[in-house]
């Protein structure tokens, strides 16, 4: 067996590896690729993940490619799996002393801070965001929110203003207006509004967000485009293989 860490520009063999790398485990007897990615490892885009697909394929010459989502062993796996597996962990390094280094650099250097920023500049390009950040149950999670925001800023509102039906702004003595009700309505009035533009200050950053970053089409649009014509052309074999199957 040989192991292969996949670097910014090629893929390399190597002695090495740690959670943070997605290395390839190659077995020349049975031609059988093995990719795992590092558990702290840097996530992929569609575009770069298909590239880099195409590289594995161009440099083992179209081997058979198995997924390996975790080294821990399991009972269903193949004795092949288990092997390359026990394979990649026998060129790890020292486990406690990797995660105390790791630990040490989130903390100071901001490690794993640093490297989500670097998957967020791609969010264009990148599902895994787009999936976090505008899936769409979560913008009918903010249609609700939005809906119950508004409907209590409402209610509280109309509450308030018919309040003062309880308040007594005119004394029946001398047919004068209080100032003390009109004073102390106006100051829970005023109170209110505040309480309410923070609320709706909150709201309003929370849908900039989805304003921000719109949700996406799982498939790109040219590629969609491309594949239109060919669908089209296949509906309208179907609708003529239908109509001619009744005139029949």
């Amino acid at each position: 067996m040989k192991l292969y860490k996949i670097t910014k520009d090629e893929i390399m063999e190597t002695k090495n590896a740690s959670p943070e790398d997605v290395v390839l485990v190659l077995n020349e007897e049975s031609k059988t690729l093995y990719v795992y990615k590092g558990e702290k490892s840097i996530s992929y885009n569609e575009l770069k993940s298909e590239a880099l697909y195409e590289r594995i394929l161009n440099q083992f010459f179209n081997p058979k490619i198995f997924l390996i989502k975790t080294l821990d062993v399991k009972d269903e796996d193949h004795l092949d799996t288990v092997q390359a597996k026990n394979f990649i962990l026998s060129h790890f390094p020292n486990m406690k002393k990797f995660w105390t280094f790791y630990t040490l650099k989130n903390i100071f250097l901001l490690h794993s801070f640093r490297k989500k920023i670097k998957v967020f500049k791609q969010y264009e390009k990148s599902r895994i965001w787009r999936l976090r950040l505008s899936n769409t149950t979560k913008i009918w999670y903010l249609s609700i929110l939005n809906t119950i925001v508004l409907l209590i800023v409402v209610i509280g509102l109309f509450w308030k203003i018919f309040n003062i039906n309880n308040l007594s702004f005119i004394n029946f003595n001398n047919n004068t207006i209080n100032p003390v009700g009109w004073e102390y309505w106006y100051d829970n009035l005023r109170l209110y509004f505040g309480f309410s533009g923070v609320i709706l200050a909150c709201l309003f950053l929370v849908n900039f967000i989805f304003v921000i970053f719109p949700m996406k089409f799982p498939i790109s649009p040219s590629k969609l485009k491309n594949m239109t014509p060919n669908l089209r052309g296949n509906t309208t074999k179907i609708q003529k293989n239908q109509l001619s199957s009744k005139k029949k």
